[in-house]
C-alpha cells in the first residue's frame, strides 16, 4: 500500500475525533460541538475510502472481485 502512513495518520485522527466526542458527550458540551464532531470524523472517513480506492489492486483482490 502505498499510502500506508497516510491512512495510519487518518486513522490516528479519527480516533482522537471519536475520543472527543466521547469527553463531549461526558461534560454535556453544546449539541453544535458534538455535530461538528460527527461531520469531521465522517468526512475523515470518506477521504480514507477515496485513498483506498485510489490503490491498485492487488491480483488476490482481482480474483476476489470477479
Amino acid at each position: 500500500m502505498r499510502n500506508r502512513d497516510l491512512i495510519t495518520r487518518k486513522l490516528d485522527q479519527l480516533e482522537t475525533t471519536l475520543i472527543t466526542l466521547e469527553q463531549i458527550v461526558n461534560r454535556q458540551e453544546p449539541i453544535e460541538i458534538y455535530k461538528s464532531n460527527i461531520n469531521k470524523a465522517q468526512n475523515l472517513i470518506e477521504e480514507m475510502k477515496s485513498m483506498v480506492e485510489m490503490e491498485p489492486m492487488s491480483s488476490g483482490e482481482l480474483k476476489y472481485k470477479q
